[in-house]
């Protein structure tokens, strides 16, 4: 039996990790563009930052390959899938069989589609080589522009300033972080962040990048021109699934799979950022690009390959942060329709900073959103999904939500002996 998967992010890692750990026999062979092995992405940010050390970003090295029988290849771009001969088409015209395959390609970044956006100077930020160029680039300069205002962009806006650099973030919608926030709790972390010195034009697009030989300003569609010797570009990312054309297998936003990450063709499956798996919260596929989300499936995933037949519960959409030293923590439907059968629960103070906001379809809870102080909001997050009691939704609110609104005060008394030593 030969195993491959497809990708060496989080999720092909997992799948492969649990291929080991489950005993399946036969080859397990792990396929990666890069030619590194598998580092944190989602410390990249932080690595261009100088918040990390670059020896703290590797997750894996070859021996945790060959520990576990794990037979990595680095730099193998596949091009095409053949699932009638169970065949992978690799770049430079080799081919490899395979019997079970997990895809596990991930995601990549929108481009800028505006003149000037090949000049040196315009960058992503995805890969450790990005992180790499990018931290590079930046030495000695002053102005940076950073095209996008969700996490990506919020981060790498993060990292630049902590170079030095005076940063500003043009932004499409009314407000930062769209996709994960609300109006309310957006203009509080746009608030901070303005304090802190960035520069923020919201409802702005840019047109066009100036230079000759590198990048030296954005232009905005209100006209405006932005000073730039670095532009990042974060306006979200596309998974990767433009080779499976011809393949048969079904895609959406991403690659369809029912509750065993299993794709519409037999044998061959799909997790992470590539995939649309089920949404528990929504009911509904969805993709939920996630570190956790990514792993969780590859577990699962591989456990399915080796045929242990482990059934997905779904994802969650869930984002976190910390800029300007506020937190900002929200998960599930935090935009709800002005239609339907949502209950909206909002807490604020402003002079606090404080916001707190609980999405409700009768007792069920949909969604959350937390900015400023954070106790308590991960035990809540673990109810989405879930019927929720009136004072668990009060306590959230008003801030004081903590393990014993969901544990019986017996466990909290034990868990909290525990970590006194007192029990043991």
């Amino acid at each position: 039996m030969r195993y491959v998967v497809i990708g060496n992010g989080a999720a092909g890692t997992a799948a492969a990790e649990a291929l080991a750990e489950a005993g399946a026999e036969g080859e397990i062979i792990v396929l990666s563009e890069e030619p590194y092995p598998y580092y944190a992405r989602v410390l990249t940010s932080y690595y261009v930052a100088g918040w990390v050390k670059p020896e703290d970003i590797w997750l894996a090295d070859t021996a945790w390959y060959t520990g576990r029988k794990i037979d990595f290849r680095p730099g193998q771009r596949v091009v095409g899938i053949d699932p009638l001969r169970r065949k992978l088409m690799l770049e430079g015209s080799a081919e490899l069989e395979y019997d079970r395959l997990l895809i596990a390609t991930g995601a990549s970044p929108q481009k800028l589609e505006v003149p000037g956006a090949d000049l040196p100077g315009v960058f992503t930020l995805r890969t450790l080589d990005d992180a790499r160029k990018l931290k590079e680039w930046c030495r000695d300069l002053r102005f940076a522009v950073v095209v996008g205002g969700g996490l990506v962009g919020v981060k790498a806006a993060e990292a630049l300033k902590a170079l030095g650099l005076e940063v500003s973030l043009v932004v499409s919608s009314p407000h930062l972080l769209s996709q994960a926030l609300d109006a309310e709790g957006a203009l509080l972390l746009q608030e901070a962040m303005e304090q802190e010195g960035y520069r923020l034009y919201l409802q702005e697009d840019v047109v066009a990048l100036e230079g000759s030989k590198k990048v030296e300003g954005a232009r905005l569609r209100s006209g405006r021109t932005l000073p730039a010797q670095v532009v990042v570009v974060a306006k979200g990312v596309r998974p990767n699934i433009s080779f499976l054309e011809g393949s048969g297998i079904e895609v959406g936003r991403g690659i369809l799979v029912n509750e065993y990450l299993e794709t519409t063709r037999p044998g061959i499956f799909a997790a992470g950022d590539v995939a649309e798996a089920y949404d528990r919260v929504r009911e509904a596929p969805r993709v939920n690009a996630l570190w956790g989300n990514a792993r969780e499936q590859g577990r699962i995933a591989g456990l399915n390959m080796a045929g242990k037949k482990v059934p997905y519960r779904g994802s969650l959409a869930q984002n976190s942060l910390i800029c300007a030293g506020l937190g900002v923590i929200t998960g599930g439907v935090v935009n709800p329709p002005e239609e339907g059968e949502y209950e909206v629960r909002v807490s604020r103070d402003r002079k606090r900073r404080f916001y707190r906001k609980a999405v409700l379809q009768g007792r069920r809870l949909t969604g959350m959103v937390a900015v400023g102080p954070t106790q308590g909001t991960g035990p809540f997050m673990a109810l989405l999904g879930k019927e929720v009691k009136e004072e668990q939704v009060k306590a959230f609110l008003s801030g004081s939500f903590s393990l014993a609104h969901v544990l019986p005060l017996r466990a909290v008394y034990i868990g909290r002996a525990l970590q006194r030593g007192q029990i043991g």
